[in-house]
């Protein structure tokens, strides 16, 4: 009798479940596709290549171009020693307070980088060799 109950139950549930199964419209009205208008955002440099950027030579600090703050050291000193200024020590250390150095701090000395060479402006371009004649 448990059983026979369970059932009656579960199918009263089914039908009261497709009860409420809408009807379709009797209409069918035609739907717009979907328009995505994607705009990429522009490259910084219009010009730039994955090749262009790959040839550009990038100073690194080395340790010729590092310093250690000595006891005493502020930057108006160490740009006057090291033929430099007192912002471009700020901008290529990425201090927020010059007048906060500690002793044992390292140092970027941009006068002390190696200046890269200027990429030539067609990199395909490469001098043709000629033969002189006697």
């Amino acid at each position: 009798m448990y059983v026979a109950t369970r059932l009656l139950i579960a199918s009263l549930a089914l039908i009261a479940l497709v009860a409420c199964i809408p009807e379709p419209p009797q209409i069918m009205l035609p739907t717009l596709p979907a328009v995505l208008d994607i705009t990429p955002a522009p490259p910084l440099d219009i010009d730039a290549t994955a090749t262009a950027l790959s040839s550009v030579v990038l100073p690194s600090p080395t340790a010729a171009a590092l310093y250690t703050v000595q006891p005493g050291d502020t930057l108006s000193d160490l740009a006057a020693h090291f033929a430099t200024t007192v912002e471009e020590l700020v901008a290529a250390n990425g201090l927020t307070d010059p007048n906060d150095l500690q002793p044992g701090q390292s140092l970027i000395i941009p006068s002390l980088l190696p200046t890269p060479a200027p990429a030539s402006a067609n990199p395909d371009t490469t001098p043709t060799p000629t033969l002189a004649t006697p």
